[in-house]
Formats: C-alpha cells, structure tokens, sequence
C-alpha cells in the first residue's frame, strides 16, 4: 500500500506534511531522531485513521536513514512521494560557525536529502514516477525543489 515517507517528522513542516498526506488517506511513515518527536507526529496522524509508521533514524546517519527507508518500503510498500524536511537550522553571520558546525549543518541539510533521493527513487522511478520533495533549499537548488524522476512529470528543459 503505497503513500508518504516524510524523513523530519517534527514539529512545524513535517508534521503537518505528514498530517497533510493522511488527511488525502495516504498512509504515512515518519522519520525522525527521537522516539518522542516520532510519538508525537503518530499522534498527529492518527486522527485521519491511515497506517503510521514511525522509525528513528538521525538523517545524518547514512545507514540509520537508508535502513529506515528500507523499513518503511518494507511495511507500506514503495511509497508516492518522499517529503524530506530534516535541517539542522542555526543562526550564525560568516566566520561565527565553525568548520565542523558547518560539516555537521551540510550532512544533515544536504547530503541526508542526497541519499534519501538516492536509495529511494530509483526504484520508485521503475514503478513509473517518483516525487521526492525537499523543504531545504540548500538540498536541491533547482527552482522548485523537486527531484522528479518521471518524464511526464517535468518538463524537458527542467533539470533534476
């Protein structure tokens, strides 16, 4: 049974993503670092009465991320779209962040997108279409910030 993986499942975007897609009777998994942000996002969800499943995995993980999406695949089926929302928000002018601080903002803000997009989409564009959606900017520079790997669903001239 197909529906929405959202990977940042907190408070704010994701959770009302995920209250969003469950609402139009998609069943929902959620992603996110710690079992009480996960508990509180099921509880969200589950007055629309649509299949939750909740993982933790920190986005920065690799492995933690690939094998809840993996999880998740397994419990729902290969889902219509992948919301991800995970950031790692700080405030900071130029030369206020550390190297490491800045490393620690990209794994999570960017390369977590690019393996999510990665491990994910490719089989769901064998299916015939895939959506993976990114609330960051900094994830997926193109004008709309989705990463689409269905022919019809873009026009030639985008890029991914």
């Amino acid at each position: 049974m197909p529906g929405a993986v959202v990977i940042g499942a907190g408070p704010g975007i994701g959770r009302s993503v995920a209250r969003r897609f469950a609402r139009a009777g998609l069943p929902i998994a959620l992603i996110a670092r710690t079992a009480g942000t996960l508990a509180d996002a099921a509880e969200a969800v589950s007055p629309f009465g649509v299949p939750v499943v909740p993982l933790t995995a920190d986005s920065a993980d690799e492995t933690a991320l690939r094998a809840a999406l993996d999880a998740a695949a397994d419990e729902l089926g290969l889902p219509d779209v992948v919301v991800y929302n995970a950031a790692l928000i700080q405030p900071d002018t130029p030369g206020e962040l550390s190297a490491r601080a800045h490393l620690d903002a990209w794994a999570v803000n960017v390369v977590g997108a690019l393996t999510a997009a990665v491990h994910i989409a490719p089989a769901m564009a064998r299916r015939g279409a895939a959506a993976v959606r990114s609330s960051s900017p900094a994830a997926c520079p193109s004008r709309s910030r989705t990463m689409s790997a269905s022919p019809s669903a873009r026009p030639a001239s985008e890029p991914w």
